[in-house]
């Protein structure tokens, strides 16, 4: 990850230092899945937006260098102060169509590069499901715009006790291109007069864990499965907790 603003190195490194980063990753039995970027591709401003979007094809250029197949980012918002944030116009035609057009530009930008785009949902722009994932391919109509899974990120409340339903989508409708996924889990607040969905670490929530895995496992190869937005105490348990279901389903998880 190399944040907005910063040049990302690995588009200055030599052709020996890159081949010295490849022959170390098979040494040690390492895969660099993805490489995030947090950028605003639809900001409401025009020349921020450009900003942006340099930023993120510099990192697809950079991951493509060292070999990395997908930089994961979300499309983002209307809303000028954040990426995720909500806003009215978020799933407006007009905000779709400058979203597809974004991409389309993104990845005509990168032509040459095999790394892909990886959209990330989020519940609060327009890629908030898996219907919108599979939107924003087919409309996009590049090979090179793929999936970074991550169901948390799609919950509401008419999906929190319906997990298993909002998996089974997600594999079913996206399938293959999905290249990467994220773990982390969502939990209600309690006691509250109004509710608030927050995130948790693995287990301590109500995300179907068992119905994740084993559709992973049945990929047509073995895909990467991040932890992510915890307390560093947490990491141990809830990596336990997925290997500990994952046993329990049959599913073998390598590395």
């Amino acid at each position: 990850y190399t944040p907005l603003g910063t040049r990302n190195p690995w588009l200055d490194a030599t052709e020996a230092e890159i081949a010295e980063l490849k022959a170390a990753l098979k040494q040690y039995d390492v895969v660099i899945f993805d490489s995030m970027i947090w950028a605003n591709l639809i900001h409401p401003d025009s020349a921020v937006r450009r900003t942006h979007l340099a930023y993120a094809a510099e990192n697809i250029e950079a991951a493509d260098r060292i070999g990395v197949p997908m930089v994961t980012a979300v499309t983002g918002s209307c809303d000028p102060a954040s990426y995720i944030g909500i806003h009215p116009d978020n799933w407006s035609k007009e905000t779709w169509a400058l979203t597809v057009r974004v991409v389309k530009q993104l990845l005509k930008d990168t032509a040459g590069c095999t790394t892909a785009l990886g959209v990330e949902a989020c519940i609060t722009t327009n890629i908030d499901g898996p219907r919108a994932h599979r939107r924003i391919m087919e409309d996009v109509g590049d090979p090179r715009c793929r999936v970074c899974l991550d169901p948390t990120n799609m919950m509401s409340f008419d999906r929190y006790y319906r997990s298993t339903e909002l998996l089974n989508e997600c594999f079913d409708r996206l399938g293959e291109h999905i290249l990467g996924c994220h773990a982390k889990d969502t939990y209600i607040l309690p006691d509250k007069m109004l509710a608030y969905i927050t995130e948790v670490p693995p287990g301590q929530g109500v995300q179907d864990y068992e119905t994740y895995l084993v559709r992973m496992s049945r990929m047509k190869w073995p895909r990467t499965l991040l932890l992510e937005h915890m307390k560093e105490d947490d990491y141990p348990p809830s990596k336990a907790f997925i290997e500990e279901t994952a046993k329990r389903m049959g599913v073998r998880i390598y590395g």
